[in-house]
């Protein structure tokens, strides 16, 4: 599949004034074909990708992307098309639950809640003064985190919100595990005393129970098929490096310390695909770790040469196993997100919006 760039807009942010962005933004849009939405986008038995595009900080441009596997069709600015109105700033988390899809707008401060099938807006939660960040599911109810502390659980079938309880500082990342609730607390506004725990909430309850000691300015958690929690953590950006954790949900402690920087990561079966992108040096690794021996199988898994200039997002099809890694580019042009087998090897590419943060397989 060919693609559609607009290279002479690759530039550095810095060189562009506010008002030289906002004029510059229909040309970003007459980039892409403006193909027709169906009435069901999914009319091939829900078989698509999600991707939710962040967008440029204060430039309320974030963008829902979806591309059709079965028609090879990629549909632009999705929820602007299908609702009359913008995502909102600064699109941080998108997940799917049963029928519905699940946004978090951190910058807008809001939750919007969509029909997987068409994308369309079921309830817009306005969460002004908690600046929300992450989404985790259990049991028909979302669990929510925000920076001012709280973690806030939402009944999926009414949409409202009907508890909070306080975890640590500047919550980030969250996920389940044991029928408990991890939180990376990252601390991440009290620069330069970054937090470094993880809160477990027990979820009959709806309270903290422990606080577990991690590395420091903790940020993303995911759960593995074997119950163990694996932490990544952002260090403070000069002396005190990330890290890679691994946390037993059976005794709520850190078990292993991996000594290595993973940026976000994706787990799948018997195998954790983790990458790291140092903003500095502008160098990248993509590695592959068996989550049943802990150890790094492969330490570059791209097998083709093909070259990801910004890893900005990861995720496996759980149909076939393919591995998607989202490419934010240059942060201030529209991204793209490759397909590669499980081998490693490129099967195609897409144009996505401008900073894609989230992928979401639709099966």
């Amino acid at each position: 599949m060919k693609k559609i760039k607009c290279q002479f807009l690759k530039r550095e942010f810095s060189s562009l004034s506010l008002a030289g962005l906002l004029l510059l933004l229909p040309i970003f849009t007459a980039c892409h074909k403006e193909d027709p939405i169906p009435e069901d986008i999914n009319n091939s038995g829900l078989k698509g990708l999600y991707v939710l595009n962040e967008g440029v900080w204060n430039m309320n441009n974030s963008s829902i992307s979806y591309y059709n596997f079965d028609e090879q069709v990629m549909y632009q600015d999705l929820f602007l098309r299908q609702n009359g109105r913008r995502l909102g700033d600064t699109g941080n988390d998108l997940k799917q639950y049963g029928s519905k899809l699940y946004a978090i707008i951190s910058v807008s401060e809001q939750l919007e809640i969509m029909d997987v099938r068409t994308c369309k807006s079921l309830k817009q939660i306005s969460l002004v003064g908690k600046s929300p960040r992450f989404t985790a599911f259990f049991e028909d109810k979302a669990y929510i985190s925000c920076n001012d502390g709280s973690v806030l659980r939402l009944d999926t079938a009414t949409m409202v919100i009907e508890a909070s309880v306080t975890a640590g500082s500047n919550p980030e990342g969250l996920c389940v595990a044991n029928r408990k609730l991890y939180v990376a607390n990252s601390g991440g506004l009290n620069y330069p005393n970054y937090g470094n725990t993880v809160s477990v909430i027990d979820l009959q309850t709806f309270t903290e129970i422990k606080t577990i000691e991690v590395g420091t300015n903790p940020y993303l958690l995911r759960a593995d098929i074997y119950g163990d929690v694996y932490l990544a953590t952002r260090g403070n950006y000069s002396d005190i490096p990330a890290t890679f954790q691994r946390i037993d949900s059976q005794t709520d402690e850190v078990v292993q310390d991996f000594n290595l920087p993973v940026a976000n990561f994706a787990i799948s079966g018997q195998k954790a695909y983790l990458y790291y992108y140092n903003f500095n040096t502008q160098a990248s690794w993509i590695k592959v770790m068996d989550i049943s021996t802990e150890t790094i199988i492969n330490d570059a898994f791209i097998s083709d040469g093909t070259v990801i200039q910004t890893p900005y997002a990861i995720g496996v099809n759980e149909v076939n196993q393919d591995v998607y890694i989202a490419d934010a580019c240059q942060f201030t042009v529209n991204g793209d997100v490759y397909c590669f087998d499980r081998d490693g090897k490129k099967k195609f590419s897409v144009e996505v919006g401008m900073n894609p943060s989230a992928l979401v397989f639709i099966h």
